[in-house]
């Protein structure tokens, strides 16, 4: 009897850690193309996504963008189950993610939601989600990544935010949304750099205190990962050079012509989830394999042209014209084993 019962508790014991090495969680991240609320707020610039405003942003309309952002971001998951990390941007406040929350299949879990407040001169923000279940956040902090020498441009802060896993990992996640392109990608550059910078000297004072610190930086970059902004700035490829550089496999996928944004006629890796080598090959703990990171790319966020075959993301608005889409970015993951 004594037999059986060890052996019992033996392969009890072996399939719980066979169990424990197959599990994952999805990180995952989405440029949400303005996830307004339908409130007007006079200490922002939301004049646009009101009921009465030409977009006719109402409830009804708000309800069918929370819907959508919530199937995207399920179909980001292999199997059962829903993303544990997502990194989103373009919301209007945290607000509309708690609604997200509550009011999504994303209400059957517990998660945290932190937003940024910053001092954008369209009124977006960047946020996150996390499961409680997974994680415990034990820090949360703004980064200006608004370079004042630059002209009177004003940018989104940085969400950076400190978790603990449920199996011991310290994970530091950055949520990014770069200046954008609108004045010319050259003109434009600096202030990219800039906020490259500010991000990397971040990660640069973490990897100080220790040296395999599990980083995750993620977001829309508006760049793509051969720029300067990422390459040499921030310090990100397919190819690290230097131990404190980190890994981009969306590089690899920018080279297989992929890609998540739609512009002139041409797919570009604007949005990346970036990770320190800290987690690739990791002995204990969360590890990333780099052939687990992916662009959502499904029917039913594409809108393909019937006359020339030529397909683009499937926004909510062109102009004044309203589609009923989702965006005019599609979403990324990767999962950590």
């Amino acid at each position: 009897m004594c037999k059986f019962i060890s052996s019992v508790i033996l392969l009890l014991s072996i399939t719980t850690t066979f169990a424990q090495s197959k599990s994952s969680i999805t990180v995952a991240f989405y440029n949400c193309e303005n996830f307004f609320d339908t409130k007007d707020d006079p200490n922002k610039k939301d004049e646009e996504f009101l009921p009465e405003s030409p977009l006719k942003w109402d409830e009804t309309r708000f309800m069918n963008k929370l819907t959508k952002i919530a199937q995207v971001l399920d179909s980001t998951v292999a199997g059962e189950g829903l993303p544990a990390l997502v990194g989103l941007v373009e919301i209007e406040n945290k607000e509309v993610l708690e609604e997200l929350v509550s009011k999504s299949q994303f209400k059957t879990k517990a998660y945290g939601v932190l937003s940024t407040d910053s001092p954008d001169e369209r009124s977006i923000d960047v946020g996150l989600l996390y499961d409680k279940s997974v994680f415990t956040l034990v820090d949360f902090k703004e980064i200006n990544a608004t370079n004042s020498t630059l002209g009177a441009y004003k940018t989104r802060n940085v969400l950076f935010a400190t978790l603990k896993a449920t199996n011991g990992d310290v994970i530091y996640v950055f949520v990014n949304h770069w200046p954008s392109r609108r004045e010319g990608e050259k003109e434009s550059e600096p202030r990219r750099i800039f906020a490259a910078e500010q991000v990397r000297n971040k990660i640069n004072e973490l990897q100080k205190k220790d040296a395999k610190a599990k980083v995750i930086v993620m977001g829309d970059f508006n760049d793509h990962p051969d720029n300067s902004s990422i390459l040499n700035t921030l310090k990100a490829s397919d190819k690290p050079k230097d131990k404190g550089d980190l890994y981009n496999a969306y590089q690899t996928l920018d080279a297989a012509k992929q890609g998540t944004h739609y512009y002139d006629k041409e797919w570009r890796v604007l949005d990346q989830i970036i990770v320190s080598q800290s987690f690739i090959g990791a002995k204990k703990g969360y590890k990333f394999d780099p052939k687990n990171a992916h662009i959502l790319r499904k029917d039913f966020v594409l809108y393909k042209n019937p006359k020339t075959g030529e397909e683009k993301p499937n926004r909510t608005y062109s102009g004044e014209k309203y589609y009923n889409g989702y965006s005019d970015h599609l979403s990324i993951y990767i999962s950590l084993d």
